[in-house]
Formats: structure tokens, C-alpha cells, sequence
């Protein structure tokens, strides 16, 4: 199945049980890499027509993009929300002036001059303590059909092959699972899960770029 049709799928699954979400944030990797970009803008608007949609880029690619995508962002009322990092720096007076001559809604957060890192590969037992601190567990996550807290239960397969670790992947629920309810999903984004033993509080970095090979220390605050 194309995947732009298996997240329509899901997406109007999820709809069956959350009917009034805030906000979405369409995200990537880069989101303006996908080449149907229009296409999930369009459907969150149908889906969520009071909702508050974000386009979350690098900006990078903005100057490239066709006519039809700020009409889309127009058409939809559907904003672009940009994450300053510092080698936009001089570039950044050049973006705004477009989204401004395009008429689309756009934000711009503070200069990103440092990461955080809070990933750990030691278990501890203090799951609810940081689930409860960590504002990622409110950013909840929709891939292939599933819904979790956060990024990681869909991200943490790929951390655990490149460094050879074990760390659970649990945490996404199946919203196609037999008797799921509207109750149950939302009481399950509000319970921690295994795979946040190995979360801490955040330790911040300067911002860098990742080198291949990267070490495990670009991801973990363990010495």
C-alpha cells in the first residue's frame, strides 16, 4: 500500500476514537522532502478542521518549493514553523521575506544553539517520575498504525541495530486492536512504559552535526 494511503488509513482511524486534537505537527526526518507534503496538510485540515497544523522544518528547502504548496498552507490555514538552527543564521532574513511575500502564517523558534540529550542504555526505576517531567511524552506520535506517547517506541529499533543494544522497543499501541476504546487510548498515552527506565532528565550539548561513525555518547549522557 502507498504510505501516503496507509496514513490516511490510520489517520482516520485514529479520528474514530479523537475527534478534537489541538495541535498537529506534520514532522519528519524533513517533512519537505516528501514529495505528497500537500497531501497531509490537506487531510489533517479534513480530518481536524479546528485544529492548529504546523509544517515543522529546517527551512532549508522552503526557497525551492512550488506555488502549490504555499497555496496549500493558505488553503488550509496551516502554518510553518521553522527550527532555527545556526547555519540558517544568515539566511534567515531571506525566508521570512518569502513566507511574507507568499501570505503564509509562520514561527520561528529561538536560535538552537544546544541539543539535550536524556537517553541512557542503564535501566532505573524511576519510569513515572520522568514520564511525568518529560515534555516529549506529550508530543504524541502516529506511525504505521500505531500511536505512542512519544517518538521513541518507533525510533529506538534503529538506535538498538547501529549500536548493538537491547533497549525496549515498547510503547505504541495498535489502534486497529480488538475492544480499543477512546478510554483506553488516551489512558494509554498517559501511562510511562519500559522503554522510559532508560530516559533521564535532559543534559544539555552544543549544537553539532553528527559524524559517521557517530558514537554512542551523540545520543546517551552516560560517561
Amino acid at each position: 500500500m502507498p504510505y501516503l494511503e496507509k496514513f490516511a488509513q490510520d489517520f482516520n482511524q485514529l479520528h474514530k476514537f479523537i475527534d478534537d486534537i489541538g495541535v498537529i505537527r506534520i514532522l519528519g526526518g524533513e517533512p519537505l522532502l516528501n514529495p505528497e507534503i500537500n497531501e497531509y496538510v490537506k487531510l489533517s485540515r479534513k480530518l481536524y478542521p479546528q485544529a492548529i497544523i504546523w509544517v515543522v522544518t529546517n527551512a532549508i528547502l522552503l526557497p525551492k518549493m512550488p506555488d502549490d504548496f504555499f497555496e496549500t498552507l493558505r488553503q488550509n490555514n496551516a502554518f510553518i514553523w521553522i527550527s532555527f538552527y545556526s547555519p540558517l543564521k544568515s539566511k534567515m532574513p531571506e525566508i521570512q521575506r518569502l513566507l511574507e511575500k507568499k501570505q503564509v502564517r509562520f514561527g520561528i523558534s529561538p536560535l538552537n544553539e544546544e541539543f539535550t540529550i536524556k537517553q541512557t542504555i542503564h535501566r532505573h526505576d524511576k519510569p513515572r517520575e520522568i514520564f511525568l517531567q518529560c515534555f516529549q511524552a506529550h508530543c504524541h506520535n502516529l506511525y504505521e498504525g500505531k500511536i505512542a506517547a512519544c517518538f521513541l517506541p518507533f525510533t529506538t529499533k534503529y538506535f538498538n541495530a547501529y549500536y548493538g543494544k537491547n533497549l525496549p522497543e515498547d510503547g505504541a499501541l495498535d489502534l486497529y486492536a480488538e475492544g480499543l476504546t477512546t478510554e483506553k487510548l488516551k489512558a494509554h498515552l498517559l501511562t510511562p512504559f519500559e522503554r522510559c527506565r532508560y530516559c533521564t532528565r535532559p543534559v544539555s550539548v552544543n549544537w553539532d552535526t553528527i559524524k559517521h561513525p557517530s558514537p554512542i555518547t551523540d545520543w546517551t549522557n552516560d560517561k
